[in-house]
């Protein structure tokens, strides 16, 4: 569980809590920088569905820090986050994806879902493309909502179904590493953020030990 007490600390916390490495690259976020975008997500779902709602929200996304920032936002929001390829759209009420296809496809079938497209790249700024009809630009969304919170029934976050909930981080050490990909990588990097530690995700494609050297934890 993500708890609004931790969200406090980020804002409050000039360093590093949360560093990526994809084969793209690596990326870097204080707490400030990303305590914006879980609160441009958390604003977004308040602003469409009001406060003290429960939207139900869809990611169709591969492991990312934009996964990650969207599951914490929505449920601080108070909405419901499933992590799936698969999930029944019957019920939802946002779907994000990052297949253009399956996104006009589900446009078109689902009439009234929100359906949006998430460009996942390191500096991407909004969709690389032509939208379908009837989808929308999720990054472009986002970035319209103010960089702190707007409501006051601010919730704490679940962590999303279709994904493992243990939070079993390493007691010690003054970052929290994620090498082999764990599928609770969402509830890991809140524990690592509940102990005031930052987190370190890397792709398990990448040369962990020459990254943990980099990082000065080897």
């Amino acid at each position: 569980m993500f708890k609004t007490s931790v969200f406090d600390w980020m804002q409050e916390n000039p360093g590093a809590v949360l560093t990526w490495y994809s084969p793209e690259g690596r990326l870097e976020f204080t707490g400030p920088v990303l305590s914006r975008w879980i609160a441009k997500v958390a604003n977004y779902i308040v602003e469409t569905f009001g406060e003290d709602e429960e939207p139900s929200v869809i990611l169709d996304l591969p492991d990312s820090w934009r996964t990650l920032v969207w599951a914490t936002g929505v449920g601080m929001a108070g909405g419901r986050v499933t992590v799936s390829d698969s999930a029944d759209l019957s019920d939802a009420d946002i779907f994000v994806t990052t297949d253009e296809g399956v996104a006009g496809e589900t446009a078109d079938s689902e009439p009234g879902l929100i359906v949006m497209l998430q460009d996942l790249g390191l500096l991407a700024t909004s969709w690389q493309g032509d939208l379908p009809d009837g989808v929308d630009d999720a990054i472009e969304e986002l970035n319209g909502q103010p960089d702190a919170l707007t409501f006051a029934s601010v919730h704490d976050a679940n962590a999303p179904s279709g994904m493992p909930v243990s939070q079993d981080v390493a007691a010690d050490g003054p970052v929290v590493v994620m090498a082999d990909a764990p599928g609770d990588y969402i509830a890991r990097t809140w524990a690592a953020w509940a102990s005031q530690r930052p987190a370190l995700w890397i792709d398990p494609g990448l040369d962990t030990q020459h990254i943990l050297r980099q990082e000065r934890l080897a």
